[in-house]
Formats: C-alpha cells, sequence, structure tokens
C-alpha cells in the first residue's frame, strides 16, 4: 500500500487492485521465508510478471506437494495392509505350500510360479485357468482398443498439424501480400463521407422545414379568394424548386450513405480493418471454393 499515488487515492478499482498486489505479494514473502529456512531470501525485481511466475511456481508446489502427502499416505496404508494381511495367514496354510513346492519337479515350480505371476498381473481373484482365461481376453481386447484409439488420435494431431501449417501459410500470404492491404484512404474516405451525410441530413431537415412552411403558407392563401391568385404562381414555382432541390438532396445522400455502408463494419483502426478485409476475403475464397465443388459433383451426377 506504501506506492499508492494520490490519482490511485481516487480510483476504487486501481486502490482494490493494489491491495490485492500486496496481498500476494504477502503470501509470496510468506512462502518463500519458509521454502528458505531462515536463510536470506535473494533480492528480484517486484512487477506484475515476476508476482505472476511466482503465484504460479508457488500454486505447482502446493499441489506437488499435495501429490506427495497423499503418495506417502497411500504407501503407508499399502503397507499396512500387507503386515495385517502377513498377520492374518493361516500357518497351517503355508505348511501345505512348503510341502507342495518341495514335491514339485522343476517344471511344476515354474508352473506354478507362472500361474501365480499371471493372476497376479491380471488382478485375478483366483488361480482358475478359465478365469485366468477371461482375465486374458479381456485384457487382450482393451489393449486392442487402446491401440485403435492411440491411432486414431496420431491420425488426428498429423491432420491437425496439417491444418495448422497450412493456416500459418494463409495468416502469413495475408499478412505480407500487399493484394489484401486495404487502402491508406479508407479511414479518411469514411470519415468525410460521415461528415457529408451528417450535413446534407442537416440541409434536408432544414429545406423540409422550409417547404412545410411554405405548404402552410400557400394553404392560408388560398384560403381567401381575393387572395388566391395573388401569389400562387410564384409559390408553386418556388415549391417546385425547392421540391427539386430536395430530391437531388435526397439523391446524394442516399449515395453517400450507401458509399458509407460499405464500410460500416469495418474497425476506425487502419491495422485492424486490413485485417478484417482479409479475413473476409479468406470466408468468400472459401465460400466460392465450397460453390465450386458442389459445381462439380451436380456436374458429375
Amino acid at each position: 500500500m506504501d506506492n499508492l499515488t494520490p490519482q490511485d487515492l481516487f480510483s476504487p478499482s486501481k486502490a482494490r487492485q493494489k491491495r490485492a498486489q500486496a496481498a500476494d505479494w504477502a503470501q509470496i514473502d510468506s512462502w518463500l521465508s519458509y521454502k528458505y529456512s531462515g536463510r536470506t531470501v535473494p533480492t528480484f525485481e517486484r512487477n506484475e510478471e515476476t508476482l505472476k511466475v511466482l503465484r504460479e511456481l508457488a500454486t505447482a508446489n502446493e499441489r506437488a506437494d499435495e501429490e506427495r502427502m497423499m503418495l506417502e499416505r497411500v504407501e503407508r496404508d499399502a503397507c499396512k495392509e500387507l503386515e495385517e494381511d502377513e498377520k492374518t495367514q493361516n500357518a497351517e496354510d503355508e505348511k501345505i505350500l512348503r510341502t507342495i513346492e518341495a514335491h514339485l519337479s522343476p517344471e511344476g515350480s515354474e508352473s506354478l510360479r507362472a500361474l501365480a505371476s499371471t493372476a497376479v498381473a491380471l488382478n485375478a481373484p483366483s488361480a482358475n485357468p478359465e478365469t485366468l482365461a477371461h482375465a486374458l481376453i479381456a485384457n487382450t481386447s482393451t489393449s486392442q482398443t487402446l491401440s485403435n484409439n492411440l491411432a486414431h488420435m496420431q491420425t488426428l494431431q498429423d491432420c491437425l498439424d496439417r491444418q495448422h501449417a497450412l493456416l500459418r501459410t494463409q495468416l502469413n500470404e495475408l499478412q505480407t501480400n500487399p493484394a489484401f492491404t486495404a487502402p491508406s484512404s479508407v479511414q479518411r474516405q469514411t470519415t468525410e463521407q460521415t461528415r457529408q451525410t451528417k450535413l446534407l441530413r442537416t440541409k434536408i431537415r432544414e429545406y423540409e422545414d422550409k417547404l412545410a412552411a411554405l405548404q402552410s403558407s400557400q394553404g392560408r392563401n388560398t384560403t381567401t379568394p381575393a387572395s388566391k391568385n395573388v401569389s400562387s404562381a410564384e409559390a408553386i414555382a418556388d415549391m417546385l424548386e425547392q421540391q427539386s432541390a430536395l430530391d437531388a438532396l435526397r439523391q446524394r445522400v442516399e449515395g453517400l450513405e450507401k458509399g458509407v455502408d460499405e464500410f460500416a463494419g469495418l474497425p476506425a483502426d487502419k491495422e485492424a480493418a486490413r485485417k478484417e478485409v482479409g479475413k473476409l476475403e479468406v470466408e468468400l475464397d472459401n465460400v466460392r471454393r465450397r460453390r465450386d465443388a458442389l459445381f462439380e459433383a451436380l456436374v458429375g451426377r
């Protein structure tokens, strides 16, 4: 909070951001002090990038510590279960097993060990040959399915890599080819046409008000028979002249509006407008390719 500026004091969002950064730095300092165990923490530059990296490092370290603690707990539980299993083993069963092993031939001992190893590897509930056969078939089926999925994923990855390379090539073409560069005068022309459109709209409203006033005056003049023929010819000529000027202005405004509408979707920034034009041209090329493909398909039929 010591690095707050006077401007930050009048900005609640900046003050809130500074408080959050101060809390993050306090957590990082506490974590570093714990990790160095009383040793001097090396000095480093305190900025946004360093804080972000240290936060990610602290999060990854905490996650690794949690995983290590879980692994140690699982190992302790497994050792405890093994010890309990050894305590509950029947001495008579061990005696029978040793007697069988002593009277088996070398081939029989090897077969017994192979059977036991297979049951353990397949995680089978018993050493029954039928059970082992079913477990082996299921394991083989799962392995084949995973191999097929892996091959499919590899093919999909290769396709994505090719598409990515193609898109990068097209992006480079759009960024470097002068044909996709918008004219430098687009923004100036758009601004000028917008200004002229506003000016002409103002003039149209002014002429419409004058025309309404003339029509109202003409209506009042025609109410009395004496004044009907006094200024009717002049008023009609003036009205026709104003109407012609108004029609010409309307046509000009409509033409300018159509010209401005062509650039309505483009951003104000020149580089962003160029990128938008390039993107639209790429979409146009894609639509043309699809059209040509559909046409070829129709011709092939």
